[in-house]
């Protein structure tokens, strides 16, 4: 049954897609803004090899362009999108939220894939000696960037294949328990004895959803694991029994469908 204070289509005044968490703007400025001076300075560094007698200072600077290259992937892959989003979250609509969570990816990857080939290119084209180390910065950007993304990808999928199976049913309230890195956390889904579940969030953004805790949709089946809908903000999580052994008993007692249906959405096995 529909909550009644969800109201299709909108998302609670969140942010849009690309733009940065409300009253966090300054921060991922900030951000930026540390992470080129580190960049200038670490190549500046890194040109030291060049010299005969400065050169071992080429060592911190190729240490420092790696460090900004992992915190700018990370920066750009790993947060949470919000805005207006171009899809009903009140339960009825089981495609919308994961054909608009791949966008965001595709997008996301593409800040990272462009920029970092045409590091990698245009020294090669321009045949300046100085540039050179922008290459070891592209490739780096683009290994990091393409292994972080994948388990993105991965998660995405894992939430569509349970939604091609199971309906939503609104659950509430969500008592939020653990918040770990890379989208992992852990949470309990209405009150009473209901299973602590273990959680992935494929934006892997560090911070729960605004106003998770007054409930969420839930298409699954409780003992196998399931999909979380946030009401709002659109955000999409992977879910299953945190404690998954103890729950094994329950799940070799439910019924035929039950257990079919299981293994269609990729629940029978414990993933998250």
């Amino acid at each position: 049954m529909a909550d009644p204070s969800v109201v299709p289509g909108q998302s609670g005044g969140a942010r849009g897609a690309g733009e940065p968490e409300a009253g966090g703007g300054r921060g991922v400025l900030r951000r930026a803004v540390f992470l080129g001076g580190g960049l200038a300075v670490s190549y500046g560094l890194v040109l030291t090899v060049l010299s005969d007698t400065f050169f071992w200072f080429a060592i911190p600077g190729m240490l420092g362009l790696a460090i900004v290259v992992l915190l700018g992937t990370q920066m750009l892959l790993f947060r949470p999108f919000g805005g207006t989003v171009p899809f009903a979250t009140d339960g009825t609509d089981r495609r919308g939220p994961v054909k608009y969570h791949y966008r965001v990816l595709v997008l996301r990857y593409l800040l990272v894939a462009v920029p970092a080939i045409a590091l990698v290119v245009l020294p090669l084209v321009l045949g300046v000696r100085y540039l050179g180390p922008f290459i070891a910065v592209g490739l780096l950007a683009l290994l990091l960037g393409t292994k972080f993304w994948l388990p993105q990808l991965g998660w995405t999928w894992k939430c569509s294949r349970v939604l091609k199976v199971y309906d939503f049913e609104f659950r509430a309230p969500v008592r939020k328990s653990n918040l770990h890195a890379k989208g992992r956390r852990s949470l309990t889904l209405g009150a009473g004895g209901s299973a602590r579940m273990a959680a992935r969030e494929p934006l892997h953004s560090g911070r729960w959803p605004e106003k998770i805790a007054d409930g969420v949709w839930f298409a699954g089946d409780d003992v196998f694991g399931g999909v979380l809908l946030v009401p709002g903000t659109g955000e999409l999580m992977v879910v299953q029994p945190a404690d998954w052994i103890v729950h094994e008993k329950a799940r070799r007692q439910a019924g035929a469908e039950r257990r079919e249906k299981a293994e269609r959405a990729g629940l029978t096995r414990k993933s998250v």
